[in-house]
């Protein structure tokens, strides 16, 4: 089902509870039969035993969110682009970016396992969280997409020189934002919908009242965007060996295996771990050259092209430039990332408690660059169904 139908579907579905007998517009019936299908398919083939659907189909949850993101991006000068400035050697240059751990809140809506979600970050990072899934019976869909800037930055660079090894780590503050931009979507298949629900440890639109498990079949998009291209990144621009943004793009297949325990009445502890082989693998690297250079001595000439070195005092800032002068795009051999999750819930009544989690680990490559990320996040959420 396309996603903008069912946002359109969540926002209008309730007005059908007050709907009398008379005839109603077309898209009110359709909504209609669509809340109809949705209900019938939620009990269709599934075993009771194991398996029970709530008498409420709304389900709403006010959610404190903690997400960590780790960001490390590594570029090699080699002695060719060194020998450019008369410098010989060869020099390896590894940024971190691992922001402040993220504290946020937010609140998800949902009907029988149809439902959307939003976050706003409570810190300086002004991080937004937005999620949209649909579960059914055998299958479900999800796509979270996490928007934030930084400035918190650690550089480690190491090699060599005509005065011999370097090997020295700074940590401190950018000159000027970084903005990182993510977005997975994952679809996946369960094998034993009939007896496991997915659902019941995540968006609790199903009860699990007996454990079961299920193998899983799964696909997964992943897409970032790191972007620092302002003159005042100039100098983490050159330490990046010109880069300045950075577009990835994944393509994964994988097959894992979930778990619901029920140790107790009410009690539902859920484990979904899944490795996936990376079968589309694409970097695009945007790189961009300014009119100072760090790779300049105070003193020294201004060079061919107007570059001219940093001075002692910050007065660079004023008239400090950048330009685009070239894109190169990788697409990379296969590899392996992994998803894990994990939820606990506890219900009494209409209302619960649940605590859930999911881990990813992404690694890209291209030409003399190398991007690693690892991204999770912890939600505790109290929910009440209507």
């Amino acid at each position: 089902m396309d996603i903008k139908y069912v946002v359109t579907a969540l926002l209008l579905m309730g007005s059908l509870q007050v709907l009398g007998q008379e005839r109603k517009p077309w898209v009110i019936r359709a909504l209609k039969a669509v809340k109809t299908y949705i209900d019938s398919s939620a009990v269709k083939g599934i075993d009771t035993n194991y398996l029970q659907v709530p008498e409420k189909p709304w389900s709403f949850m006010l959610k404190y969110n903690m997400n960590d993101m780790d960001l490390r991006s590594k570029a090699i000068l080699s002695e060719q682009q060194l020998a450019a400035y008369n410098i010989k050697g060869e020099m390896n240059f590894e940024t971190k970016l691992q922001p402040e751990r993220e504290l946020s809140i937010g609140g998800w809506i949902g009907y029988r396992g149809y439902g959307l979600g939003y976050s706003y970050s409570l810190q300086r990072s002004k991080g937004r969280n937005f999620s949209i899934g649909a579960t059914g019976a055998n299958y479900g869909v999800n796509l979270r997409i996490r928007s934030f800037n930084t400035d918190e930055l650690t550089a480690h660079y190491w090699g060599h020189d005509e005065s011999g090894p370097i090997d020295e780590t700074e940590s401190g503050q950018t000159w000027d934002g970084i903005k990182v931009k993510t977005a997975i979507f994952d679809a996946f298949y369960m094998l034993n919908g009939r007896r496991f629900s997915y659902a019941a440890g995540y968006d609790m639109s199903m009860n699990q009242i007996r454990s079961a498990g299920s193998l899983m079949l799964g696909v997964m998009w992943f897409q970032t965007s790191l972007d620092y291209s302002t003159p005042l990144s100039t100098i983490l621009i050159q330490y990046s060996g010109g880069v300045g943004r950075a577009k990835i793009h994944k393509g994964s297949i994988g097959i894992g295996y979930a778990y619901n325990w029920v140790p107790m009445r009410n009690l539902l502890v859920n484990v979904t771990a899944m490795p996936m082989l990376t079968v589309y693998n694409r970097t695009k690297l945007y790189y961009y050259e300014s009119n100072y250079s760090i790779w300049m001595e105070p003193g020294d000439e201004v060079t061919a092209t107007g570059q001219k070195p940093f001075p002692d005092d910050d007065s660079w800032i004023k008239d400090v430039t950048i330009k685009e002068t070239g894109t190169e795009t990788d697409y990379g051999h296969l590899s392996l990332n992994f998803d894990a999750r994990a939820s606990i819930t506890y219900q009494f009544d209409r209302y619960f408690l649940t605590v859930m989690g999911q881990f990813n680990h992404f690694a890209n490559s291209a030409s003399d660059h190398q991007l690693k990320l690892t991204d999770w996040f912890v939600n505790a959420a109290l929910g009440v169904r209507f």
